[in-house]
């Protein structure tokens, strides 16, 4: 796993689980772009719930939860340290 920092947390989250919520899917078709909402869980039992905006989407359609982890991946790497 990484270690993210978040604008709004003052501290490094380091390895946490990252959930996503499929129910909170946000799709800005014009832009081809996907909004998510991730929990990070780490070791200590520490939530932190960020919105991860304007993530790239070749496919709008919605291909299961392994596209979707994939996608929160992708839009963690810009808050790793």
């Amino acid at each position: 796993m990484a270690t993210y920092k978040f604008p709004q947390f003052n501290t490094e989250i380091v390895n946490p689980t990252v959930t996503v919520s499929d129910a909170d899917i946000k799709v800005n078709a014009p832009d081809m772009s996907i909004s998510l909402i991730v929990t990070l869980e780490t070791t200590d039992s520490k939530l932190y719930g960020v919105e991860l905006i304007d993530i790239p989407a070749d496919n709008l359609c919605y291909e299961g939860e392994a596209n979707l982890m994939s996608k929160a991946m992708e839009g963690l790497q810009q808050y790793e340290v």
